[in-house]
């Protein structure tokens, strides 16, 4: 991305800045990142003149007390950031903390009132609900956490049956694999329609294997038309694929248990739990590829006994330890500590059902 801004150099820029408050998803942050970078890739090589660029900003607070948020990731570092975009990304665990983010919504209300646009996904709008521009409106959330964000903020409408709902400079968006839907919509707006095709297939196809890491290397089929299984998938996804019993896959599928692994193997190829494997594995590989959150802390997280039982199931899958996988795809163009997990939100196990988005 530094590359093709050097090339295009006096060209309009739209910056789509991305807030890493505390507890935000890190593979969905690491993930838009790569995916606005694989757009702008692509429209380097057919480029017009006039064409707008694509600049990726981070912001996070560096001190609990700091009021405003700093730009700790800059895609292509010329000038002074200023987001024209700003997205809240979902949480990785609990829902977002009402105390924790107070500094962090000021911010975003201050950067809307200077002509920003916000976008939520899925339990971000729990951030953007506190600042208070979108009482009246409706809101578009991951079903897991629609509940809980209308008992917190009864001012505003939640709704689940919409991917993204647009309100002017607001949107949010919602349900399973959103901040792709988002990234298309993104793409669509700044890049144009002609990259956003180019995007589609790449992101909805199998990516082919010099480009499977971006996605690590795993395509969920969402093709299939089987309403109840891809309830089903999205509940996995939510969880990570940890904890998940044959039961509760099946209550949330809406469907009896002979007739859940007959149609889930018939949609997806696998088995609910070897596609429970292969979520946990995806994630693990994600978390390994963005930061320096230790095995014990990723084990520990997606459920495995210990270390060493996290580690024998990730090479299985990958053929690789996980720390030789780390050193060989982790984020080099991204310092560390602009991702360490301090902040992090730690999963209450008690409550996973009902608090994860």
């Amino acid at each position: 991305m530094i590359e093709r801004d050097k090339t295009v150099s006096g060209t309009p820029v739209h910056e789509v800045g991305i807030v890493n408050y505390p507890g935000a998803q890190l593979a969905c942050i690491l993930g838009l990142t790569d995916f606005f970078g694989i757009a702008s890739t692509i429209a380097l090589g057919q480029w017009v003149p006039g064409q707008t660029a694509l600049r990726v900003t981070h912001w996070k607070a560096i001190d609990s007390f700091d009021a405003n948020l700093s730009c700790v990731f800059d895609s292509a570092p010329h000038g002074k950031p200023r987001p024209n975009t700003l997205v809240i990304p979902p949480t990785m665990a609990d829902l977002p903390d009402p105390d924790i983010p107070h500094g962090v919504v000021t911010w975003v209300r201050d950067r809307h009132a200077a002509g920003t646009t916000l976008i939520s996904l899925c339990s971000g709008a729990f951030i953007l609900a506190a600042t208070g521009l979108v009482d009246g409106q409706s809101v578009a959330t991951h079903q897991i956490c629609a509940k809980a964000l209308s008992k917190r903020f009864p001012k505003i409408v939640v709704n689940t049956d919409r991917r993204i709902i647009e309100h002017g400079n607001i949107v949010t968006a919602g349900g399973f694999l959103s901040w792709v839907d988002l990234g298309l919509y993104l793409v669509d707006g700044i890049l144009g329609p002609a990259i956003r095709a180019e995007m589609a297939r790449f992101a909805l196809d199998d990516p082919a294997a010099s480009e499977a890491r971006y996605f690590t290397g795993f395509a969920p089929p969402l093709t299939h038309g089987d309403r109840a299984v891809l309830r089903a998938q999205e509940w996995v996804h939510m969880r990570d694929g940890r904890g998940v019993s044959l039961a509760a896959l099946a209550t949330a599928a809406g469907l009896e248990r002979r007739t859940l692994l007959r149609r889930f193997a018939s949609a997806t190829g696998r088995t609910p739990m070897e596609y429970c494997r292969r979520v946990r594995i995806a994630r693990a590989r994600e978390v390994l590829e963005g930061g320096e959150t230790s095995q014990k802390e990723i084990a520990q997280s997606l459920g495995y006994r210990d270390v060493a039982s996290f580690a024998r199931a990730f090479r299985k899958a990958t053929g690789w330890t996980p720390g030789a996988y780390r050193k060989k795809f982790s984020h080099k163009v991204i310092g560390p500590t602009d991702f360490a997990a301090k902040d992090g939100a730690r999963l209450d196990l008690s409550e996973a059902g009902s608090h994860r988005a």
